[in-house]
This record gives structure tokens, C-alpha cells and sequence, in this order.
């Protein structure tokens, strides 16, 4: 639900809620049932604490640019899609339309380490409630949470570690390389501009790991925004070189082959990205197009149902409707 005038009113549940006497994974069942009857059984949709100050206007609305979809960072964060969704009820990630930021993603790869180490969802929310009490502005963004001990979370400070509550606590080995922290820093130089210094963080992270596809995706991006084409096409190729199967890479580099006037390039991206998200709409779209350009119309036309089997009711749709008319006048023109 993305905006306040939804058919029923939202239910919030801020980050800090407390779960009463319940702890660990009993309480998160119970809650994340909770919650989830409110949506599946009431239609109550489940906001964030922030979203709702956002819609009554006490909160500047998030403008954060987001590229990720929930399957790609779900297979990014290896956190199942449900999850994900868990994640998003509880505040813990903020998508937009159906997108997610590179923040969620490091907020997820964070929750998910923990989760890895025994770390329950409820001590996770009870840890952050306790940070903001001596950190008030505290998120899983800005943040880098370690497991500890008897499963506590301990947070990295530039003097140290500390408790939840701010108590340091004495080093056991040395820190090792945090891979969200770097490309955390590589998407705060590109949001201020530091265009050198984040090409050179995120090339970092594709040395330390080439199976990880975020890097070179961002790194892609980058490049395109800043008018270097050529660098672009190579660094989406890496992220789909490192991840098959990441659709949103395929979509990009299309998109960017297509302004190049390279149609049977960026068709051919297209269909991968097809291949690897079936119901991919945006993707669905632009093949239609494109093949509709190149006077395929037959095979055109068939896109273009496809795309009105999953969209029949957006501006996009009557734009499809119409292009689908087109392909069929022209399949009778040449048949007759």
C-alpha cells in the first residue's frame, strides 16, 4: 500500500514495539502471525512508523532512488521473499512501489547475518529500541551489528565495540573487512557526488567477491548517469556475468544498448531478463516495443497480450491497447 487513501485505515507498528513477555522465537511467531491476519484475513494494510508521519506530513518523505526488486533482494540478502515481506511490516525495510534501496539491501545482509548466528527478529527490534535510547537517529543503515556471545548484539564504534546500551566491550580478535559497510560508503560517495571515490569502493567489493552482482549493478548505474556509456555497459555485463539470473541487470543494459541504437542487442537482453523473472512487466513492455519498432508484429502482439494479462489497468495499459491494435492491423494488412 503506498499512499493514504487506501479503502481501509493502516495499522502501524513502529521498530521499537515491544513483544510483552514472549522472547525469541516464540514471540515472532506469535507477532509476525499477528500482524500477518491483520493483511491476509481483515485487508488492514501494515505500515511502518515512518511511513505514516510521512502521509500526515510530520516527516519528510523518503527520495532515496531504489532499483531493487523484492525476489532480487531477497536472492541478495539469501532471505526468503517472505521474509522480506516480515522485514517490511516491522519498519525494518522501507520499499517504495514495490522497490527497495540500497539502504534495505544493507539492512537486509545485516539481518540476515544475525539471523545466521542465531539472532531472533524480536531481539533484533529489542536491540534497536535500546541503541536509540544513547543513539537517537540509530537504523540497521547506519549501523554495523555483530553477534555476540549467548546471541547479544554487539554494535562497532570507532573506538570499539560496545553493548546494546553503550557499554565497551573488550575486543576478541581484530575487526575483519565488513563488505555492507564498504558498499555502504561506496552509495554514500555517490549520493554526495564523490563519483572517483565510490567507482573505487565498489570495485573493491567486485574483487573481494565477483559472484556478488550488487557492485558492478550500482557501478553500472553510476556510470550511466554520468554520461560514461562504454564503462556502463561493461560493468552491467559483470553483474550479469556474476548473477544470470538478476533481471533488473538484463533490463538496464537493454535499455541502455537500446540508446545506442542497438535494438537486436537490447532485444536479446530483454528475453534473458524474461527468462529469469517471467512476470518481469517492465521488461514485457519493452520488448513488445521494440519488437513493434523493428515490425515484428506478430511477435510484438504477443507481448503486448502478455503485458495486458498482468497490467489491463495502469496509463501504460491503454498505452499497450493501442499498440497491440496497431500489430493486429498490420498482421492483417500483410495476410491480406
Amino acid at each position: 500500500m503506498d499512499g493514504p487513501d487506501s479503502a481501509k485505515f493502516p495499522v502501524i507498528f513502529p521498530v521499537s514495539r515491544e513483544f510483552g513477555a514472549e522472547t525469541g522465537s516464540q514471540a515472532d511467531c506469535i507477532v509476525s502471525h499477528a500482524v500477518g491476519s491483520l493483511w491476509r484475513v481483515y485487508g488492514i494494510p501494515v505500515v511502518s512508523e515512518r511511513r505514516f508521519l510521512e502521509w500526515i506530513g510530520k516527516a519528510v518523505p523518503d527520495s532515496l532512488h531504489r532499483t531493487y526488486s523484492v525476489d532480487r533482494i531477497a536472492s541478495l540478502s539469501k532471505l526468503s521473499n517472505s521474509t522480506i515481506d516480515e522485514l517490511v511490516q516491522f519498519g525494518l525495510l522501507d520499499p517504495r512501489g514495490g522497490l527497495f534501496g540500497f539502504r534495505d539491501l544493507a539492512r537486509a545482509r545485516q539481518i540476515s547475518n544475525l539471523f545466521a548466528h542465531g539472532i531472533s527478529l524480536s531481539e533484533i527490534l529489542r536491540s534497536v529500541k535500546e541503541i536509540r535510547a544513547w543513539l537517537p537517529e540509530a537504523d540497521l543503515s547506519n549501523l554495523r551489528l555483530h553477534p555476540a556471545a549467548h546471541r547479544a548484539i554487539e554494535i562497532e564504534q570507532p573506538g570499539g565495540r560496545t553493548d546494546k546500551r553503550g557499554q565497551f566491550v573488550l575486543p576478541v580478535n581484530g575487526p575483519a573487512p565488513n563488505a555492507d559497510a564498504l558498499f555502504e560508503q561506496a552509495q554514500a560517495a555517490e549520493d554526495a557526488g564523490d563519483i572517483a571515490e565510490a567507482e573505487r569502493l565498489y570495485r573493491v567489493l567486485m574483487n573481494c567477491d565477483p559472484t556478488d552482482a550488487a557492485p558492478p549493478f550500482n557501478l553500472g548505474n553510476m556510470f550511466r548517469a554520468t554520461g560514461r556509456k562504454i564503462e556502463a555497459e561493461a560493468a552491467l555485463r559483470a553483474a550479469t556475468r556474476a548473477d544470470p539470473t538478476f533481471a533488473e541487470a538484463w533490463y538496464n543494459l537493454s535499455d541502455l544498448l537500446d540508446e545506442q541504437g542497438r535494438s537486436e542487442a537490447a532485444i536479446d537482453c530483454l528475453r534473458r531478463a524474461l527468462q529469469a523473472a517471467p512476470d518481469y512487466a517492465d521488461a514485457m513492455f519493452n520488448l513488445a516495443l521494440l519488437l513493434q519498432r523493428g515490425s515484428r508484429h506478430k511477435e510484438a502482439a504477443e507481448y503486448w497480450r502478455q503485458y495486458l494479462a498482468n497490467d489491463a489497468q495502469s496509463e501504460w495499459a491503454a498505452r499497450a491497447r493501442r499498440s497491440l491494435k496497431f500489430c493486429e492491423m498490420q498482421i492483417h494488412l500483410s495476410a491480406s
